[in-house]
């Protein structure tokens, strides 16, 4: 239970459980890296895990969300306590937008509490979020809410502290990867902006999946984290897999109902504002193949901001006059 090197441990990018069943398992959709209690227990009943390469995957059976889901992934906070977190009452959505700030910065919030946790993260951020925290949070700001990222990694070795994984003597490599809910409006205008990158793979869905919009192979995963090691053959450990994108995007906006709006009247103003952003909100991932020049990710979505505050169009527009705006006050 000791170890010198505690970095000897990590094998892979995302932690493995203790159990023989899947002691072979070594690829998993990048989707439930925050969630990994999750995708562990959708998972349970596979005969056999991933090894090797996640392949070309039509239909994975994944475990449906029904109430025994919910009730055994429910978070480990009490109401009491995520509402402090969270807000005791929402006026409008920038309340939210500050909200995911400050868990990405770790200040203080509008209580002066630190907020810990998001419904899409088990846990506190991880080490190579520190990379990005600036660029992160100042997207969040503006309405664009990530709950999962990783920078691009190109040759650093398996040692590294933020980085590394797997046998010592490697080398790992990532693509720049973020995924995000957005605004109808801000959707329209990246839709546009995509164009000027194609070397960005991008795929957004609405919350029914009426809306389907993607640049990739219907079946093709991506590779986004891979590592090269002495003697071994190429491992990678991570994509994104368009199919399982779907069913995680089922469990994404559902936690805004299930862990967010549950905290309040559902007559009150701050439930109204949840809802709304889980009812027409778009879910976005986005990965930058060019892992070798850097990330471009963030430059594309600050072009896509900043193209709509030229255009005087705010991130959030709900396309509607249904919300309140920051200035108006909670009933």
């Amino acid at each position: 239970m000791w170890c010198d090197d505690p970095l000897s441990l990590k094998t892979l990018p995302w932690k493995a459980p203790a159990s023989h069943k899947r002691c072979a398992e070594d690829v998993r959709p990048i989707f439930w890296a925050q969630r990994p209690k999750s995708y562990i227990h959708r998972t349970k009943e596979w005969d056999d895990f991933p090894n090797g390469r996640w392949g070309n995957s039509s239909s994975p059976a994944f475990g449906e969300l029904a109430d025994y889901h919910l009730f055994y992934l429910r978070t480990r906070w009490k109401p009491e306590r995520l509402r402090v977190m969270w807000g005791e009452e929402l006026n409008c959505p920038e309340d939210v937008f500050h909200v995911f700030e400050c868990y990405l910065t770790g200040n203080k919030n509008k209580n002066g509490v630190k907020v810990t946790s998001l419904p899409w993260n088990d846990d506190e951020l991880a080490m190579e979020t520190s990379l990005l925290t600036q660029q992160l949070a100042a997207i969040n700001r503006r309405g664009v809410l990530t709950i999962n990222s990783q920078p691009a990694v190109n040759g650093r070795s398996s040692s590294d502290p933020v980085v590394g994984w797997g046998e010592k003597g490697g080398f790992v490599y990532q693509k720049a990867y973020l995924e995000f809910f957005c605004s109808p409006s801000f959707m329209r205008a990246l839709m546009t902006v995509l164009v000027d990158y194609p070397q960005v793979n991008y795929h957004i869905v609405n919350r029914q999946g009426t809306e389907n919009m993607t640049n990739c192979d219907s079946y093709q995963p991506i590779a986004v984290t891979w590592g090269v090691f002495p003697g071994m053959e190429i491992i990678q450990p991570t994509v994104v897999d368009p199919v399982s994108f779907h069913i995680w995007k089922d469990e994404a906006f559902m936690l805004w109902g299930t862990h967010w709006a549950s905290l309040y009247s559902p007559e009150s103003t701050s439930h109204h504002i949840i809802s709304h952003i889980q009812n027409t909100y778009y879910l976005v991932n986005l990965v930058d193949n060019d892992f070798v020049t850097g990330n471009v990710l963030f430059q594309l979505v600050n072009k896509v901001l900043d193209g709509m505050s030229k255009a005087s169009s705010p991130t959030t527009e709900t396309d509607q006059n249904s919300l309140p705006s920051s200035s108006s006050s909670s009933s």
